[in-house]
């Protein structure tokens, strides 16, 4: 008896042992593909005598790579939230209430940011207003108009649902702190937080299982940005809601539920689908690639005027969606660094530098 069952273990160790090689080998799980926003490690080159970096290399190779890790974590994610109620990866999601997720402390610790705990000092305000306000001076002297957008985190327009053991702070938060070290200044600043609330009264301006605003909260936060350049740019075309077809749908599943592996369970509630009139529709002209950052830069050409550069990170993707049908040409860049060279080769009117709010850090390095 206790043969058969050493024996049985026995085999049960091998199989252990030898699926995931198989797997590999094989692709016996190549349906459960991975979900993870980033790129997995390859298989590292031997190069002899290098042997330690190879072990080195090969070591991270593997931990993201090896057979069944992909199918395990489709098993353990469904446990952890359909019977635990709980989120698989507590550090990249949060999961809220009414089905609400929310991007977890992975990303520059976010979800302290909105506790209260990594508050935003005032020599860090003055620092960030004092570079942005050198580089709108720099531009005014090439007749160009600089002006800030703060994307709001989901957390800022959506914290009621949060879940209860993380309470928004009442102190000031981090973007208020910068606001008002940039009161004292005469920076192009663009608060659309209020926008934003007052908006979501009748309609959904974020995604419930996406990091960003929807195509409704787009347009809303596009006009109020579109309304503050009009104050010194009168010849814009003024935004109206009625220029846009605006229908209701059913919602698909965001960056977040597909983190977790739950893109097909676990879905929007509503998806707007948003179409311009075509007097106030842009034609995308042009697609550059940049190494750099990953994402091409897009050109268009639109039925207003002036030239707008937009520099940016995934929330300005959607503007591109709007902000175009009001300038005669329109330039978008993924990154967080305004270049002179672009100004001096694309000769914009207006420049618009948005960033989300979880990152106003990173205003520094524009």
């Amino acid at each position: 008896m206790n043969s058969s069952r050493t024996r049985i273990i026995a085999v049960v160790f091998l199989l252990f042992l030898v699926l995931p090689t198989v797997d590999q080998l094989l692709g016996l799980s190549s349906r459960f593909s991975s979900t993870e926003n980033r790129k997995l490690n390859k298989m590292p080159a031997l190069n002899f005598p290098h042997l330690r970096s190879f072990v080195k290399q090969f070591d991270h190779y593997y931990k993201e790579n090896f057979g069944w890790r992909n199918a395990l974590f489709y098993v353990y994610s469904r446990w952890k939230f359909n019977i635990l109620g709980e989120s698989p990866l507590p550090e990249k999601v949060v999961i809220g209430k009414n089905g609400w997720l929310y991007l977890g402390n992975s990303y520059n610790k976010v979800i302290d940011q909105h506790r209260g705990l990594r508050p935003l000092s005032l020599d860090s305000a003055h620092r960030i207003a004092s570079h942005l306000l050198q580089r709108q001076q720099e531009l005014a002297k090439q007749g160009v108009q600089l002006y800030i957008l703060v994307a709001p985190d989901s957390h800022t327009i959506y914290p009621e649902y949060l879940p209860d053991h993380i309470q928004q702070s009442t102190d000031p938060s981090r973007l208020d702190i910068l606001k008002q070290a940039i009161a004292q200044t005469n920076l192009r600043f663009v608060d659309i937080r209020d926008t934003l609330l007052a908006a979501k009264r009748d309609h959904v301006v974020y995604y419930q299982t996406d990091t960003h605003w929807n195509e409704y909260g787009t347009l809303i936060g596009s006009a109020a940005l579109l309304n503050r350049i009009r104050k010194e740019q009168p010849a814009i075309p003024p935004v109206r809601l009625s220029d846009y077809h605006i229908e209701k749908q059913s919602g698909g599943a965001g960056d977040l539920t597909t983190m977790l592996t739950l893109q097909d369970e676990q879905r929007d509630t509503i998806y707007y689908y948003i179409k311009p009139i075509p007097g106030r529709a842009a034609r995308q002209i042009a697609q550059i690639p940049n190494e750099e950052t990953g994402y091409p830069s897009t050109r268009f050409s639109g039925p207003g005027v002036g030239r707008l550069l937009v520099i940016g990170d995934s929330f300005s993707h959607g503007l591109m969606n709007y902000l175009p049908g009001y300038f005669r040409e329109s330039y978008f860049i993924r990154g967080s660094y305004l270049d002179p060279a672009v100004i001096k080769a694309e000769k914009p009117t207006v420049v618009v530098i948005e960033v989300v709010e979880r990152n106003i850090n990173q205003l520094t390095t524009f």
